[in-house]
């Protein structure tokens, strides 16, 4: 059994405890990500704004997925700790001239 997680068209497969089995493209990508933080994005007006921070972020080493909705000012970023940080994540969100703030899961 699956949890899936959409945001703007893309998708978030996450394996649950309770016994599902996780593909191989999900356990090659917990491989190597080992964080997962999710954003209050301000300053977005459109669709096409979340589309452009999902692809700055997708730029960054270490980032295995991204998520951005719009209409919720939420961004939800997998990636590998040991190639990026949060503070790198904040600092491309705000590059790309927007607000970010890491928010509660």
């Amino acid at each position: 059994m699956k949890n899936i997680l959409i945001l703007m068209g893309f998708t978030i497969h996450c394996a649950l405890a309770t016994g599902g089995t996780p593909s191989p493209a999900v356990d090659r990508a917990h491989a190597i990500a080992n964080a997962t933080n999710r954003f209050t994005i301000t300053g977005m007006h459109c669709d096409g704004c979340a589309q452009g921070i999902a692809s700055e972020l997708n730029r960054v080493p270490g980032v295995v997925s991204v998520g951005i909705s719009f209409s919720n000012q939420l961004g939800v970023v997998v990636y590998d700790t040991n190639h990026t940080s949060t503070a790198k994540l904040i600092r491309v969100i705000r590059d790309a001239g927007f607000k970010a703030r890491k928010s509660s899961p």
